[in-house]
């Protein structure tokens, strides 16, 4: 005797609708879902930035022992023999017994000037009753401080007249400077621009600084109209900065945000970028600021112009025409790419698609810093160092970049697209021309975190003075801030450098004589010397 069921016969359009209806479940669970996702992820953002580190390094929570730039896994999350012996090596620890450290003798560098004090022994007979001789010296280095002195030169400007009453007088020229009505000179003027872009002193902290200390009635408009009539006069040599970064086909791109208060048609909260670009050849590096409030595109478009080669960018669409113009091949930053997954990677404490990710960026930056230890080992010129990057990337990260493509295709459709998850596989996929761009050429950086390094001079010195009170002020810290860190580039000291440029510009007349002035070209202690002679 069989069971009977029960069935229910339904129609054909009570089917499609049911269907219809779960359809419609399903997608209101899914933006449910997504919804949560985002919600988790911006609550785990607000701890982080309340309570947590800000850094990006990330630490594999199942082999916290291991290196930072440990091994890649494969897609099934496991090791291969080969790696897995790599990690159980890596998570030795070795404990060394304890050593007294010893106490290091202090060594002062060389170029700081030295002044001998002899202290003269004060029981210089023997007991014998002859006097005791010099035989040698005890020597005790201490460093000194001498605060900043300021002083007044006063210009005794000769006059001279013929002694046979012709009434024939001559007086000595004004030696050329560069604010000639200007009450200060040329080290003091220096002095101001560097502390207030190098050292972070705003101009207020200045003018307090010089009353209280010295005594001296220095308004902050005041040293704000030098600090902008000083930028005019050393215009030719922003110039010829910008051409040494057209000139190359290399060079990188990235912005900050500034807030400008004076700005014609354009309300005082309203943010406005200041771009920074890196460029030039190995020996005629150059770092280069920038100032703009609107129309980025158009901005962009007429800067690089002239520029033909490989441009070290983020993945923001106002570069996108650059590129589309033929002459510009784009480079995006890694560093931007791995910063999607890394967040999510912290987040989570179970094994993921996000630390999987975070694994291959590391295996890469591994091979990228072996390069980099190869050239400081083997001291190679620029040049050999480019062409022995290049082989290392075809030979390793090559191959690394197309199984990380194949598994972002493979992972990617498992993903809720407007999770953060799968916003960081859409960002990778939809911008991975320009992530393995640097493949081609062993001149290109894996990412774009050098010039993000110089632009953090920017915003740290922001921090402080907040805000530029009209746009003449911003191009002026453009200007300033372009040759400060391009001297300190080449590794020279920015006042030392600024002292000798604005003493040397009002004697200016030909394109060689500004290009002297350029980093790679001035030789400061000639400058130097040129100067006491004319003294």
């Amino acid at each position: 005797m069989s069971k009977s069921t029960n069935t229910v016969e339904i129609s054909q359009e009570e089917f499609n609708a049911i269907k219809l209806e779960l359809d419609l479940y399903k997608k209101k669970f899914d933006q449910a879902n997504t919804a949560y996702q985002q919600l988790l992820h911006n609550f785990k953002q607000f701890q982080r930035n309340r309570f947590g580190s800000k850094s990006e390094r990330f630490v594999d929570e199942n082999n916290p022992q291991a290196d930072l730039f440990a091994a890649l896994v494969d897609d099934d999350f496991t090791l291969d023999e080969e790696e897995r012996k790599e990690e159980e090596e890596s998570n030795v620890i070795n404990i060394a017994a304890y050593k007294r450290r010893k106490k290091k003798n202090h060594k002062f560098p060389p170029n700081l000037p030295r002044r001998e004090v002899i202290i003269k022994a004060e029981d210089r007979i023997c007991v014998c009753g002859k006097e005791k001789k010099l035989i040698r010296y005890e020597i005790t280095e201490l460093l000194n401080c001498i605060p900043e002195v300021f002083e007044v030169i006063e210009q005794k400007r000769e006059v001279l007249a013929c002694s046979c009453g012709c009434n024939s007088i001559t007086t000595a020229a004004l030696p050329k400077r560069i604010l000639p009505k200007v009450k200060i000179t040329e080290s003091t003027l220096a002095h101001i621009i560097v502390s207030k872009l190098d050292d972070r002193q705003p101009l207020y902290h200045q003018e307090k600084r010089f009353d209280t200390r010295f005594g001296i009635d220095l308004s902050r408009n005041i040293l704000a109209r030098w600090f902008i009539a000083s930028s005019k006069a050393l215009q030719p040599l922003i110039n010829l900065l910008k051409d040494e970064i057209i000139d190359y086909d290399v060079a990188s791109c990235d912005a900050t945000g500034i807030q400008v208060l004076d700005e014609p048609n354009r309300k005082p909260t309203q943010k406005s970028y200041l771009y920074c670009n890196r460029g030039g050849r190995p020996d005629k590096k150059v770092i280069f600021y920038n100032y703009n409030a609107e129309k980025h595109k158009l901005f962009l478009a007429d800067w690089f112009d002239e520029f033909k080669g490989f441009l070290h960018t983020d993945a923001q669409n106002i570069f996108d025409d650059l590129e589309n113009a033929g002459k510009i091949k784009l480079v995006y930053c890694n560093a931007h790419a791995r910063r999607k997954f890394e967040p999510i990677a912290k987040a989570v404490k179970t094994d993921g698609l996000a630390k999987h990710a975070m694994r291959i960026y590391r295996k890469l930056y591994k091979i990228e810093r072996e390069a980099k230890n190869e050239k400081k080992q083997q001291e190679l010129p620029e040049e050999k160092f480019y062409q022995l990057r290049y082989k290392i990337r075809q030979e390793k990260s090559k191959q690394i970049m197309e199984e990380f493509k194949i598994w972002l295709d493979k992972n990617h459709p498992e993903t809720l697209p407007k999770s953060p998850l799968g916003k960081a596989f859409y960002y990778a996929l939809k911008h991975w021309n320009g992530l393995t761009k640097f493949l081609e050429d062993g001149r290109l950086e894996f990412d774009n975190n050098l010039t993000e390094q110089q632009i953090k001079p920017v915003v740290i010195a922001r921090k402080n003075f907040l805000f530029c009170k009209s746009v003449a002020g911003v191009k002026a810290v453009c200007s300033h801030m372009s040759l400060i860190r391009t001297a300190k580039e080449h590794g020279f000291d920015p006042y030392r450098y600024y002292a000798a440029i604005l003493e040397q510009i009002p004697a200016c007349q030909t394109l060689e004589d500004y290009e002297k002035l350029l980093p790679w070209n001035i030789e400061l202690e000639k400058v130097r010397k040129a100067k006491n002679k004319a003294a």
